[in-house]
């Protein structure tokens, strides 16, 4: 047990949150899960996940709430607007926040710090790349309402529309997907309606998993939208690309990797951390922006 936590690191999502607490010399005090904290769906509601996961934290630490630091990477987080309203809201007393984008954390993190490209692919969807001469580029991850193509959010977004498409006579083909899909959302216009008033990127992307069964199973209107969505990713990834090697990150990296276009899944290597390592580094070299490497500091 400790007394205090000097940082606390958040990676904060649409699906969930997770936070880990640090020592002074870097080593991991303990780690917490929390619900979504995506900056999107408002700051109230991202406290509230952010307060929880501390709570816990504080139980198998001992270390008080108030006071902490926290190095947010979130979902959202590239707003100066909702950064500062989260900064502003404080309920917990931190001490410090910073925050970037749960993409940027995700790219320093896979890369140790170094030049590289990642592609975190989940609830949304977001291409980094930082090159040799520190410079910083980005793509996608402007959410599911116009965009984030390829990730979950996206994915259950596509589907559903496929099914209304499929209702009402316009997708005549029947598919295993449609049947799954009726199960969750209904399969008529008013219990669809009432379904999307409540619908969200997480909501949405609750509905990935029965894609990627469907097309697993031989689907073939889920599997086009697993290779749409591959496709979609891949310009993603050519539209920042330095040439650097690439890593794929997220709850459907897996699914997507095999599914990027033949030349990038070659520059595929393994992420050497996530991003809460990636919120470690920067927190270790105070590189508090999007901007590129610190003056005067390295991974």
């Amino acid at each position: 047990m400790v007394s205090h936590v000097p940082l606390v690191v958040i990676d904060g999502g649409g699906t969930g949150s997770r936070l880990r607490a640090l020592a002074d010399d870097g080593g991991v005090l303990a780690e917490a899960s929390a619900g979504p904290s995506n900056l999107t769906y408002g700051v109230e509601s991202a406290w509230r996940s952010v307060a929880s996961g501390l709570a816990e934290l504080s139980d198998k630490t001992g270390m008080p709430i108030e006071g902490a630091r926290l190095w947010c990477g979130f979902a959202g987080g590239r707003s100066p607007h909702r950064q500062a309203e989260f900064r502003a809201a404080n309920p917990v007393g931190a001490s410090e926040i910073s925050i970037v984008t749960d993409g940027f954390a995700a790219l320093v993190g896979a890369h140790d710090g170094r030049p590289g490209i990642v592609l975190a692919v989940g609830t949304g969807v977001a291409a980094y790349a930082l090159s040799a001469q520190g410079a910083v580029a980005s793509s996608s991850a402007w959410g599911y309402k116009i965009g984030d193509e390829g990730s979950g959010g996206w994915l259950g977004n596509r589907a559903v529309a496929l099914l209304a498409r499929h209702l009402d006579g316009r997708h005549p083909m029947g598919s295993a997907l449609f049947d799954a899909l009726r199960e969750e959302v209904g399969s008529d216009f008013n219990t669809i309606q009432v379904w999307l008033a409540q619908a969200d990127a997480t909501r949405f992307a609750s509905l990935a998993p029965r894609v990627i069964e469907a097309a697993e199973a031989g689907d073939a209107v889920a599997r086009n939208l697993l290779e749409t969505a591959g496709t979609e990713l891949s310009c993603a990834v050519r539209a920042i690309d330095s040439g650097q090697p690439l890593a794929v990150l997220g709850g459907l990296s897996n699914v997507m990797t095999p599914r990027l276009a033949a030349d990038l899944r070659a520059r595929v290597v393994p992420a050497r951390g996530n991003a809460l390592d990636g919120l470690r580094i920067m927190a270790a070299n105070n590189w508090r922006t999007e901007k590129g490497l610190p003056t005067g500091s390295g991974p």
